[in-house]
């Protein structure tokens, strides 16, 4: 593609992304992922029982801040 990068670092990043490599794999239930840190969001969202973003408004708990802010 034509993206350019100020970094080694971004550049290592983005060209993960073109890749169809797949190196990392949930033990729970399978699904691969490119990025380890991929992999652990997906363990700490979906499989994981710790949820300590609480919403002070209801009883609803999220794994995620980003999801207590879609909430």
């Amino acid at each position: 593609c034509e993206r350019r990068f100020t970094g080694k670092f971004n550049l290592k990043s983005h060209m993960i992304s073109h890749s169809q490599d797949k190196p990392h794999q949930c033990t729970e239930c399978g699904n691969q992922f490119r990025r380890k840190h991929d992999l652990q969001r997906h363990v700490r969202t979906l499989h994981s029982l710790d949820r300590p973003h609480k919403c002070p408004n209801c009883h609803m708990a999220f794994a995620r801040t980003d999801a207590l802010q879609r909430h």
